[in-house]
């Protein structure tokens, strides 16, 4: 059975993945039997669908139905292969990556500001991150319809990917040497932008090309994450007018 916005019951989640309908997370009852969701859960990883085991509770407010332990919220959007984008756009392509961004509002602002920099795609893992939600919706102000927005499994995954395509990729890192303003952003390029209170993961910095900081002048440790983003694809977007 489903709603707008949520499936609820074990088959009807598995025939909605095998019907290749776009869904963002699957909650899963924590003390469900694992014989009754083994199928389930086997659907999930081999089609690379997060999914978390949360109380019963959690379950009966998302709805009011009998959810048989199992909820999945469809997405509102999309998703975008990265492949393919790679592929089909091959020069001076911009790529958004979010790293560890949990916030749905900080999500919204950054796909913002890389559609109206014409971006070509943003990028979020499966896990560990914010999805796009109403929230986010809202907050891009319609940005996550004019964007792509691409989901990996795993944020290494990207930047390989984009290494055999000989993209560079610039990590945000305040403790940086190098100035933004000192890097070539005209040529394909992609941003990767870390948690607030973590920043880029020391896993996903290290396959970075460069790591690059903006300057604060004020008596402050750091900017806003979806501020800082704005920056970054102001720079990009300043150099390659000016190219």
């Amino acid at each position: 059975m489903e709603s707008d916005k949520t499936i609820f019951g074990r088959q009807a989640v598995i025939e909605a993945i095998e019907a290749s309908k776009t869904i963002t997370k699957v909650f899963i009852q924590r003390d469900l039997d694992k014989n009754r969701a083994e199928r389930l859960i086997r659907t999930l990883e081999n089609s690379k669908i997060p999914f978390s085991y949360v109380p019963i509770q959690k379950l009966n407010k998302l709805t009011p139905h009998n959810h048989q332990g199992v909820v999945a919220q469809l997405s509102e959007i999309t998703f975008h292969s990265l492949e393919d984008l790679v592929e089909t756009h091959q020069n001076n392509v911009l790529f958004v990556l979010l790293d560890g961004i949990t916030d749905t509002r900080n999500m919204g602002a950054i796909i913002r500001s890389a559609a109206a920099a014409k971006a070509t795609a943003v990028v979020i893992p499966t896990s560990g991150s914010a999805q796009i939600t109403g929230e986010t919706i809202k907050t891009s102000a319609g940005g996550v319809f004019q964007i792509p927005i691409c989901r990996v499994s795993h944020l290494k995954d990207a930047l390989y990917l984009l290494q055999s395509y000989d993209i560079q990729s610039i990590a945000a890192d305040e403790k940086a040497e190098q100035s933004l303003f000192d890097i070539d952003l005209t040529s394909s390029v992609a941003i990767v932008m870390g948690a607030e209170d973590k920043g880029v993961s020391q896993g996903v910095r290290k396959l970075c090309s460069h790591a690059a900081k903006l300057p604060i002048l004020g008596k402050m440790d750091s900017y806003n994450v979806s501020v800082a983003a704005g920056m970054f694809l102001y720079e990009a977007m300043r150099q390659r007018l000016k190219s």
